[in-house]
């Protein structure tokens, strides 16, 4: 071989390795903290999953899944699961497959009843006199014939009782036979105009629940028709039905009774409630390394018509990452995830409890979940911001540094209409330029990532909040915008990512970029605490002093459990090591962080005149300190008022005190200006820090140092002997 022959070999030998070396490169996920991006996956594979994905897609699969009204257990949402079913398929997602869950009124799935399945035929409202006209039906807007209204046909007169709510609201006006026109929520109002007053139906003019009320107020949308449903009832006397209009139509009917004096209505419905099976759809991507450890996705699908934002938008984004993520493996642009992805799509609360039901001790390993709900508002029509919870403390998890270098790089780039960097700036062809302006928001319930981390499994939630037309008519396509459902993809993208190709050699990356924000979290907490002492008066400094540290010790232990969340991901001995360095130097710090703590309320304890900081130990803290709450196992859901309905001595439940408790408690952080959807459910929120291991008193230390405010040791031990009655729970010996 000639010697320039040879030279050519070599150079092109030379040019296909680098090149087979560039490949391999751009398909390897990971690498240190990016200079650019902040992210831990490499700048390619951003700019990859940021162009491969599509809002515009998205938002055709909202349009399609908002035309179905898919309430629970009606027929029409199990036709909105086989179109998402077959789109899964057409894409690519495999072991596709829907299971049914019985739904009778009788199986109970974690101390639940399922509700038998509701079958509207008609639903309409007419007045009769002194005019003829349709009021609303159920053909023409489903959600205007509340769910579970029971089948009747007759001719009454209207009755206005305004809210409803009072003895005044009643007073010289005759119910029985008649319809009455009420603006709350007509299950504030039945067991008083229905069941008491022997009124045969309700109108409602309700729109806003009671946790969007600092968002919006009466009058503010007139035209918007809310959701509301009926209680299940097998007592004849008790079956009724609700329609449900906007406050322009029910001003309507009130001018024309003040005028007329008198106003006829006529209604006629057709309902049938019948057994039927709940319809949960799920499919995986498979691990090729470690099949049996899944990262759940979830999506509620389930919502009355047309349900855009909520949630359509939630199981259209879950469709899309499913698109961009097959269609990266099949081009061979990313390698297959070394984890398994599973993508769940199911009834909100009752079909993720029944899945639990059927699958809690599958032989998987479930480490994460993503919960995908309301999360594709246009952030200027909705009055919306774009949040990603954390877990909660209890519960901590690299996912959380994950999902806040996510955050920080959606605003870096994204925050201004035409940035320099279009590569990292996410649009969509028929969506907005509007900023993102995306935060990380402190754990809340109120959709099925609770279900997740009740079972100990890390979940966080993408959604939008608040929302203008939330829980209403008016939640309709247009209000949905491909660009957000574009950044909300990418972020899902971007964890599962994180999560689905983590392996041994990108641990120290991992657990750089978990410490990194969780010193990030920590002077924020050492910011709390500071300031707790700062306020304190003569009166509770020594109380200030004591919860100022344990905010610094619960703060630490988060960090460290987050730390010691990264060893899921790799089990190496090296790594071990590596973490336990880090957590070494968490616990140097936190000694230092109380030294300077208790130095500054010495002072300030000094400055008032109190020379000791000692703090006594209550009777009722010592008791309480000995008392370690303990779920059952296949009670791990079982909630609050479940228990209480389960509890055979009634007698021995402090009911009154317990709701007295907790109202109290959710005025004060209401006071703060704390949002409703992070004190929801609260009661639930307090037990969910029942591990077997947390005393009372670990358990009131810990909610503060979370929440900020001090939950009474009598009343955590009435709450917790609720579900110790129920047989849900045990005291640790």
């Amino acid at each position: 071989m000639k010697t320039y022959e040879f030279n050519l070999l070599v150079v092109l030998v030379s040019l296909i390795s680098l090149t087979l070396s560039a490949q391999k490169k751009n398909k390897e996920p990971f690498g240190p903290i990016s200079s650019k991006t902040g992210l831990i996956i490499t700048d390619d594979v951003t700019r990859m999953l940021i162009h491969n994905s599509s809002g515009d897609r998205a938002h055709s699969y909202v349009q399609q899944i908002s035309t179905w009204d898919r309430q629970q257990n009606t027929k029409d949402i199990n036709t909105a699961t086989e179109w998402v079913s077959n789109k899964a398929k057409e894409f690519g997602l495999q072991e596709v497959t829907i299971e049914k869950f019985v739904a009778d009124g009788k199986t109970e799935y974690f101390g639940k009843s399922s509700n038998p399945f509701w079958i509207a035929k008609k639903g309409e409202l007419w007045a009769k006199t002194p005019y003829e006209f349709k009021i609303t039906s159920y053909a023409d807007l489903p959600m205007s014939l509340a769910t579970n209204s029971y089948s009747t046909r007759a001719t009454a007169e209207l009755v206005d009782i305004g809210a409803g709510t009072s003895e005044l609201d009643y007073q010289d006006k005759k119910l029985e036979g008649n319809i009455v026109l009420t603006s709350s929520n007509p299950y504030r109002v039945i067991r008083k105009a229905i069941w008491e007053k022997k009124a045969i139906g309700i109108i409602s003019y309700y729109s806003i629940p009671y946790w969007d009320k600092p968002n919006r107020l009466e009058g503010d949308f007139p035209d918007q028709v809310g959701w509301s449903g009926m209680p299940i009832s097998d007592e004849k006397e008790k079956q009724s039905f609700a329609f449900m209009i906007s406050q322009r139509r029910a001003k309507e009917l009130q001018e024309i009774l003040k005028t007329n004096g008198k106003v006829t209505l006529f209604t006629d419905i057709e309902t049938e409630h019948r057994n039927g099976e709940l319809s949960i759809l799920s499919g995986i991507i498979p691990g090729s390394k470690y099949p049996n450890e899944e990262i759940v996705i979830t999506a509620h699908i389930d919502h009355y018509k047309p349900g855009a934002n909520d949630n359509a938008s939630g199981s259209s984004v879950s469709l899309e990452m499913v698109r961009t993520l097959q269609y990266l493996i099949e081009t061979k642009q990313i390698e297959k995830p070394l984890r398994t992805i599973r993508f769940l799509w199911l009834p909100e609360f009752s079909g993720t409890e029944a899945w639990f039901s059927r699958h809690a001790n599958d032989s998987k390993k479930r480490i994460l979940n993503l919960n995908m709900d309301m999360l594709g508002a246009n952030l200027t029509k909705t009055n919306s911001s774009f949040d990603i919870s954390l877990t909660p403390d209890w519960n901590a998890s690299y996912i959380n540094a994950f999902s806040m270098s996510i955050v920080d790089f959606l605003n870096t780039y994204n925050n201004s209409r035409y940035p320099k960097r279009k590569d990292f700036h996410i649009i969509s062809v028929n969506g907005t330029r509007n900023h993102i302006n995306v935060h990380n928001e402190p754990y809340t319930r109120g959709s099925d990532h609770q279900i997740f981390n009740d079972f100990g499994i890390p979940g966080i939630a993408f959604g939008t909040w608040p929302d203008n037309f939330y829980h209403s008519s008016e939640d309709t396509p247009d209000k949905v915008d491909p660009t957000q459902l574009h950044r909300v993809a990418f972020s899902g993208l971007a964890s599962i990512i994180m999560t689905a190709y983590a392996d041994t050699s990108q641990l120290q990356h991992i657990s750089d970029l978990v410490e990194l924000y969780g010193i990030k979290r920590l002077q924020n907490d050492e910011f709390k605490a500071k300031k707790e002492i700062l306020l304190a008066d003569e009166s509770n400094i020594i109380e200030r002093a004591y919860f100022a540290e344990k905010i610094i010790q619960f703060g630490y232990e988060r960090e460290r459990n987050a730390l010691k969340s990264c060893l899921i991901l790799s089990q190496g001995k090296d790594e071990k090591n590596y973490i336990k360095q880090k957590i070494d130097m968490y616990n140097e710090k936190e000694k230092l962080s109380i030294q300077l703590l208790r130095l500054a309320a010495q002072k300030k304890g000094n400055i008032l005149g109190v020379l000791s900081l000692k703090r006594k130990i209550s009777l009722n803290e010592e008791k309480a300190s000995s008392l370690i709450p303990k779920r059952l196992s296949g009670k791990e859901l079982v909630t609050y008022y479940a228990a209480l309905s389960a509890t055979t001595d009634f007698k021995s439940i402090n009911y009154d005190e317990i709701e007295k408790g907790i109202n109290n408690i959710l005025n004060q952080l209401r006071e703060r200006e704390v949002g409703e959807l992070r004190i929801y459910d609260f009661q639930n929120t307090i037990v969910s820090y029942a591990n077997g291991k947390r005393s009372l008193t670990n358990i009131r230390d810990a909610m503060y140092a979370e929440y900020g405010i001090e939950i009474p040791i009598p009343l955590l031990e009435d709450l917790f002997n609720v579900f110790i009655k129920a047989g849900a729970m045990i005291y640790n010996q």
